[in-house]
């Protein structure tokens, strides 16, 4: 007996990940509102680019919890660095079962990546996947584009790992 198994059809495949990117959008709006969301941040450096990686992410609880994430994450472009960062911070909070979480980062390139909204970044498949992955690990989720300027608790652990902070 022969099993012949069908190459996926890539019109189910997109339509997928629109309806993915839709709801992960309407997640925003409702998370924005829940005294329950976790919120976090994260950011990633790469010096130089490419170079030396460090990331950065915070976890901000609706109870006070605060959980930082500071490292370095090996060698790559300042997207890998981005994408690390994030899927650092999805990590964590799968580990700790957060069961709503609103994200910000200012990598308009990683945040529009996940949510479909561009061309997919070459080179970062692998991370797309991996942070999507974790993304349908956790009950809500949720992105946002936040400007640099309203990320620096995360650049600042991000550049602290790659030696260039404090």
């Amino acid at each position: 007996m022969t099993l012949s198994v069908s190459p996926p059809n890539p019109r189910r495949l997109a339509a997928a990940e629109r309806a993915r990117a839709e709801k992960l959008a309407r997640q925003k709006t409702a998370l924005d509102a829940s005294p329950t969301a976790w919120r976090a941040w994260f950011d990633g450096s790469a010096h130089p680019n490419p170079g030396r990686i460090g990331i950065g992410g915070l976890l901000a609880g609706p109870a006070g919890e605060r959980i930082e994430i500071s490292r370095r994450a090996g060698h790559g472009s300042s997207g890998d660095a981005e994408y690390l960062a994030l899927i650092a911070l999805l990590e964590t909070a799968v580990q700790m079962r957060v069961p709503e979480l609103l994200v910000h980062g200012d990598s308009q390139v990683v945040i529009h990546d996940v949510l479909q909204q561009a061309a997919n970044a070459k080179g970062l498949e692998a991370h797309r996947a991996r942070a999507t992955q974790l993304m349908s690990l956790l009950s809500q989720v949720a992105l946002r584009w936040i400007p640099r300027h309203k990320n620096g608790e995360a650049d600042r652990l991000s550049q602290q790992a790659a030696g260039l902070g404090d």
